[in-house]
């Protein structure tokens, strides 16, 4: 099919969606995806809430971005995530081959926002998997070409996947570690496990796994995607979760067992954490 838009060239692919109501109140979908062909004519320029965000790969040759005033190039290899809910424009820099998915829906805004933001703002990237990506991409692509029989819930899958993709990519989680890497965390592990009881801090941990407490703390936060303080905290909630539901102790008494310096301090870190008392956690069947 021939798009009539001006500057998208013959064999450029492209498919549109009108979302169910039930994928509107709880699922990530698509409202269109395409992949395009393109020359120096192509350019979009939207000022209106368009519905929607845009994560698009280029393959060959530049796109020129606009979201909110700033402008970025997107080369081959690169990504980009725009924000269609707010003015915002591009255009082809030459000839140029990008694949490209517009979506919304469940907490696509917060993934983006959480996303640009932890990649010091900016809306381009070049993701260290970007062939796992593109094949995602492209394999959501196909689908509609070949009209494979995907449900609402399988495209919502395929979209919560390539933003959890794109977000270990950015946030620097879930890389390959090398063994020394994987050893280090393993003793900080079986380390913070042992010492859960007492007092526990960063530059403790760093001295017992002889790294810097900021070498630590960056290596710590790529493999668990988490800060090494806010794992620890996490941990002595879960172990505080068994025994509210397997020991007779009194609240006091695991709020000290399991690290904590104050009773008072233990009951306002649980409730923020999960919503409810400790208290209120033990009265409540599983």
């Amino acid at each position: 099919m021939l798009c009539q838009q001006k500057g998208v060239l013959p064999g450029s692919d492209f498919y549109f969606f009108t979302p169910s109501a039930v994928a509107r109140e709880r699922l990530f979908y698509f409202t269109s995806l395409g992949h395009f062909f393109c020359d120096l004519g192509y350019r979009i320029e939207r000022e209106e809430d368009y519905g929607n965000y845009l994560l698009l790969l280029v393959k060959k040759g530049r796109l020129m971005i606009s979201v909110e005033g700033k402008k970025s190039q997107v080369k081959a290899g690169d990504m980009a995530f725009l924000n269609c809910h707010l003015p915002h424009g591009y255009y082809a820099a030459g000839y140029t081959e990008f694949l490209w998915i517009h979506f919304d829906g469940s907490n696509a805004g917060r993934f983006y926002r959480d996303i640009i933001s932890n990649f010091g703002g900016r809306n381009v990237f070049c993701p260290d998997r970007v062939r796992h990506m593109e094949d995602k991409l492209r394999e959501i692509i196909s689908n509609c070409r070949y009209e494979k029989a995907i449900t609402e819930y399988d495209d919502s899958l395929n979209i919560y996947q390539l933003l959890i993709e794109l977000s270990k990519n950015v946030l620097g989680s879930g890389q390959p570690v090398d063994a020394a890497g994987e050893k280090v965390i393993d003793e900080t592990l079986q380390y913070i496990r042992e010492n859960l009881n007492k007092e526990l801090s960063v530059g403790m941990i760093a001295d017992h796994v002889g790294m810097s407490e900021s070498h630590f703390s960056r290596r710590f936060r790529k493999v668990m995607n988490s800060s090494p303080k806010e794992y620890i905290i996490r941990k002595r909630l879960n172990e505080a979760k068994r025994l509210l539901k397997t020991t007779p102790l009194t609240i006091k008494e695991i709020a000290f067992y399991v690290g904590f310096n104050s009773e008072s301090h233990f009951i306002n870190t649980f409730t923020a954490q999960n919503g409810l008392s400790p208290k209120k956690f033990r009265e409540f069947p599983l």
